[in-house]
């Protein structure tokens, strides 16, 4: 298979280094002036945007945008683009602070707190020694009532206290801080462009024929592996179209390929419709959307041969 996105060397490091930083810096130390405290803050600030900056650097030297990053490197350098601004710097240091200070006074216990553009919303995992806590950087503007919940959701991680967190990451104020972080850069044929498919051609081609050219352009790219059960999948905070290599072969028929292609590219129409709390996203209007394609019969008989063997 060909190698469709390009990776940043010790990209992980600098970034769990930076929330290392994060944390240190929310964290009050007392005997610390507030202009070493100022500088410290200046110095980290800097270290976002120099290595936000290389990143698109090293974009350009192989021509092409940060949208044909891996998709854990295309996270990461959209949350230091977005923490490159200083006021969501500014909010991104007032909501750890207000976290670990509600922390710190219900436990003595050891926190690793991550505040970041995750796939996920919210993820826990205590052991003896540290309680990991990732969430989301679209609880950015969470109000104080809401910093306790998502503290109460870190030390007892029930089913029932994390009710609220979820009714949290559906209201308008994270919804906007998600649409500010993705902000799409142009892709490539880098990213793209298949060893047989490309995904952009696909989309345009389906885009034309079955929503009259008018869905948004989404960012479109190939799994790392050769997925043949789940064959593609649309993320909505994203906004990007994952298809499987597997989908990119001479054995595979065209048709197939736009199938699943297609199907992403209803959810991302349709969105999810809310049914007692849950999220449903095959509705009975996304049943009959999807035989609207010319080869749905035979792309689902295709598919299904696929997946018995």
């Amino acid at each position: 298979m060909a190698t469709r996105t390009i990776s940043i060397r010790n990209l992980n490091s600098n970034i769990e280094a930076l929330h290392l930083t994060f944390q240190e810096m929310s964290t009050v130390i007392y005997g610390k002036s507030n202009y070493v405290i100022g500088n410290e803050k200046e110095q980290l600030f800097h270290r976002i945007q120099i290595l936000e900056k290389q990143i698109r650097q090293k974009c350009h030297q192989r021509d092409c945008f940060p949208a044909d990053l891996s998709d854990n490197a295309y996270r990461a350098y959209l949350w230091l683009a977005f923490l490159s601004q200083r006021q969501r710097f500014d909010q991104h240091l007032a909501f750890t602070h207000a976290f670990l200070e509600r922390w710190r006074d219900l436990t003595n216990r050891s926190i690793m707190l991550k505040l970041y553009n995750n796939a996920f919303v919210f993820q826990c995992k205590p052991d003896k020694k540290t309680t990991q806590v990732s969430i989301n950087e679209g609880f950015l503007l969470a109000e104080s009532k809401d910093v306790q919940m998502l503290v109460n959701c870190s030390l007892h991680p029930t089913q029932k206290n994390l009710v609220p967190l979820r009714a949290l990451s559906r209201a308008n104020a994270y919804k906007h801080i998600m649409a500010q972080i993705w902000k799409h850069t142009p892709q490539s044929n880098l990213s793209t462009q298949g060893e047989i498919y490309n995904l952009q051609q696909l989309f345009d081609k389906i885009n034309d024929e079955y929503f009259s050219g008018k869905l948004g352009q989404p960012r479109l790219r190939w799994s790392g592996r050769e997925a043949t059960r789940r064959l593609g999948y649309y993320h909505p905070d994203s906004d990007t179209i994952t298809i499987s290599c597997f989908l990119d072969q001479r054995s595979i028929p065209a048709y197939v390929t736009e199938y699943v292609l297609y199907h992403e590219m209803l959810h991302k129409k349709l969105g999810l419709k809310e049914v007692n709390s849950y999220r449903v996203a095959h509705t009975a209007q996304f049943k009959k959307l999807e035989r609207k394609f010319a080869k749905a019969t035979a792309a689902e008989t295709f598919l299904k041969q696929i997946q018995q063997k």
